[in-house]
């Protein structure tokens, strides 16, 4: 049954937000006095209308229909199109508040309805310049911070210019600051961040309630381990989170102000439940078959928890439900709260150990039959079997042992954790590598290639350095964990004859051309290129590198290893993914999506100085992210932690697509077509994608049978904005209502008013 209603309009204008401003411009043409304006048909599970204001209909603003009658916490949004028209499709049955947010405006009173109505809405312009900002993403506010000046630039220390002498220039202070330091756990700049909470307690000033709160819950000992490194006689980044804090209580704003959507932005609807609690937080998440996005259609979604907890968030998207899954380890498995241990009370748990995990689940990917695998930690990292060792039979450990055991908890000793849906049982391989993001290859033995970030740019440990993969197919015909994998350090032809070498030339020595070159740097992201049947990784080393392994026909001994070094403006990479034109595609602190594509080399790739990464810096582009940077910065005040490559079109922007986490402005990033495409998530505020994923539950479904899945994984969930906000932004009011991470749906309509 269809619904359908007419309007009669005084004025049809359109809205333009112009950035720059300090506050949204309204841009109104006077249209005719009177036009009738036809609200598009709806189903009886669709809510639709118009919103209007004191000026008229309002163009790309978001209505929010929200819920807690269902098994999750429940939010559906549509954009309005340029006549102020809204359909939000597809509700499950239930109540509703449905409301008005959008920039320029305050959030409209939330009105109760139900699907199948028809709904005029009235927005509400917002009475202040201060109010209007507090819906603003957290980068308009932490670009406001105060970053040391170029010209402060290379440190000398204490007795010198006051800079530590280890950051040589600014964008290395920006890189730290940003995804490789502060900004790679939690969002700086939402409500809960640019605010002191008075729960902290009373202080002498800013300054000490921020050395205190940097101090506090499980991050504590990390959080002040970077803010020391930042520290200068005048204060550094210490000083400037404190003056900053202070400025905006004295009603400080930013200088630039969001755009609304525009375009395509505007078909997009956005689905939005919850899943596990308040106190863990989530790392990634997975779906379906990367290869075979069709793969556990319409079916549970799992998580991954990383150091929060042992239990595995399930969440059921179809009855709205979430449930868990625990893993298992060994009794002697060391627990993550060994490493995390609270010294001072959070304002929002006290001093409980809320991260105590011994699973340590960082990412996970799901095979070809459904099976979920977590790069998982199941046993201590001390208990290093005999197959990885000298003397063992595998071909791997004959070449290049691996016996480098670490005593209590140590975050990259994971191996790997199966879970079969159809059994409901787990499997667990051990594997000699450590583990840290995996993907599989396009082959006959369903290859899993894993990452350990172990190394340069990760944990100090170079000579574990390799990377890992499994034969899942024999694994899974033998249950034979050593015959399965196989691991390799990363060698660089560097005496140019076109193979790899034994007695090859190891980190730190001099250079020997007349040998190859093991590189000492660990691979983060773990991506597979279908153009060329090569793996790719990242590497966090400043300012950044990409590294390409070609495992040749015996990989142990004949696989090569290229690296490429980001050239500026580029700078601060942690994930990346491969197209399957075999164009890698990084995400930047830079503020860039940027392309590397091997086919543009001009030059040789091997030889000597291939080590050091400089062969080809013609191969990189770069695309710049909106939004606003810090003064003297000319860059998006952006840190995308990771970036993910639509190879099937899954979304609808087309094949090949870039999306970029933008963990600064609650959305994501899709380059298309050379443009930026923003992709916002407007409430609730706080949304700090980590992982994302695309499947498609009914090719013949159109937009409705295809979604990106992605989870917030901020380490505090707690400071998402709460259903019982008290402010815009603002984490819950009572610790019952504090918000727990998030799955965000992505769908893309061909219109904003389909359904």
């Amino acid at each position: 049954m269809s619904v359908e209603k007419t309007f009669y309009i005084g004025s049809l204008l359109g809205i333009a937000i112009l950035t720059g401003a300090a506050f949204p411009i309204d841009v109104r043409a006077q249209q005719n006095p009177v036009q009738q304006v036809a609200v598009p048909a709806i189903d009886t599970d669709d809510i639709g209308g118009v919103v209007t204001s004191r000026f008229g209909p309002e163009a790309g603003v978001w209505v929010i229909a929200e819920t807690t009658e269902l098994g999750t916490r429940f939010a559906k949004i549509a954009v309005t199109d340029e006549r102020g028209l809204y359909v939000i499709p597809d509700l499950p049955k239930a109540s509703y508040k449905v409301w008005v947010r959008g920039y320029g405006l305050v959030d409209s009173p939330k009105v109760a309805s139900e699907p199948g109505k028809i709904l005029e809405l009235t927005a509400v312009t917002a009475p202040s310049l201060a109010e209007a900002a507090q819906y603003y993403p957290a980068a308009y506010w932490y670009s406001m911070v105060k970053i040391p000046d170029q010209s402060r630039f290379p440190g000398t220390g204490d007795k010198g210019n006051g800079i530590p002498e280890a950051f040589k220039t600014q964008d290395q202070w920006l890189n730290f600051i940003k995804t490789n330091g502060c900004g790679n756990c939690h969002q700086i700049g939402n409500y809960a961040t640019r605010y002191l909470s008075p729960k902290l307690g009373k202080f002498e000033s800013s300054e000490d309630a921020w050395s205190h709160r940097l101090s506090v819950g499980p991050a504590g000992h990390d959080m002040v381990n970077f803010i020391t490194q930042l520290m200068t006689p005048y204060g550094g980044q210490l000083k400037a989170l404190a003056d900053w804090t202070d400025r905006i209580q004295a009603g400080e704003l930013p200088t630039r102000s969001p755009q609304r959507p525009v375009g395509v932005e505007r078909n997009l609807v956005i689905t939005v439940r919850d899943w596990l609690d308040s106190k863990h937080y989530l790392h990634d998440l997975t779906t379906t078959d990367r290869r075979n996005p069709t793969i556990n259609a319409y079916g549970p979604i799992y998580g991954d928890t990383e150091l929060s907890s042992n239990a595995q968030p399930v969440l059921d998207p179809v009855h709205n439900t979430k449930t868990t899954i625990q893993p298992p380890f060994r009794p002697d498995t060391p627990s993550s709260a060994l490493a995390n241990q609270v010294i001072n009370p959070s304002p929002y748990w006290g001093m409980e150990q809320t991260w105590d995990s011994n699973v340590n689940a960082h990412t996970s990917v799901m095979d070809q039959d459904g099976r979920v695998y977590w790069a998982a930690q199941n046993r201590a990292a001390s208990d290093i079997p005999a197959y990885c060792k000298k003397g063992s039979p595998l071909p791997s450990a004959q070449l290049y042992p691996l016996d480098v055991p670490h005593e209590g908890f140590f975050q990259n000793s994971r191996q790997v954790t199966v879970y079969d849906p159809k059994t409901k049982k787990f499997s667990t391989i051990d594997t000699c590598f450590g583990t840290h993001h995996l993907n599989f290859a396009e082959d006959a033995d369903n290859t899993l290639w894993l990452s350990n970030n172990t190394g340069l740019g990760g944990a100090p440990v170079p000579e574990l350095a390799v990377a890992g993969w499994i034969n899942t197919k024999l694994y899974w015909l033998t249950g034979d964990a050593a015959k399965a994998q196989g691991w390799t350090p990363f060698i660089v032809d560097t005496n140019g004859n076109g193979k790899r070498d034994e007695g090859y030339n190891q980190p730190g020595q001099p250079p020997d051309y007349s040998k190859d070159t093991r590189l000492p740097y660990g691979m983060y992201a773990m991506a597979y290129s279908p153009a060329d049947k090569t793996v790719w990784g990242s590497s966090l080393a400043h300012p950044g590198y990409i590294m390409r392994l070609d495992p040749g026909p015996n990989p142990p001994d004949t696989a090569l290893t290229e690296i490429y070094k980001v050239p500026l403006p580029g700078y601060g990479i942690r994930g990346m993914d491969v197209d399957r034109n075999g164009v890698a595609w990084l995400p930047l602190d830079s503020g860039h999506i940027a392309s590397f594509d091997r086919r543009k080399c001009t030059g040789p790739l091997n030889g000597p100085g291939a080590e050091k990464g400089e062969k080809c810096p013609e191969g990189f582009a770069f695309y710049s992210l909106p939004g606003p940077g810090f003064q003297g910065d000319p860059s998006a005040e952006e840190n995308p932690y990771y970036l993910w490559v639509d190879w099937f079109n899954i979304l609808g922007l087309g094949a090949n697509v870039p999306l970029e986490t933008g963990n600064q402005s609650d959305s994501l990033h899709a380059l298309v077509g050379g443009q930026i495409v923003e992709l916002r998530v407007p409430y609730p505020m706080g949304f700090f994608a980590k992982g994302l994923e695309g499947r498609i539950d009914d090719p013949k479904a159109g937009w409705k049978g295809r979604e990106l899945w992605v989870t917030s994984g901020n380490r505090t969930p707690f400071h998402i904005e709460g259903i019982d906000a008290p402010a815009p932004g603002a984490p819950g009011a009572t610790p019952e209502t504090l918000s727990s991470p998030l799955v965000v749906q992505f769908q893309l309509r061909p219109d904003p008013l389909a359904h």
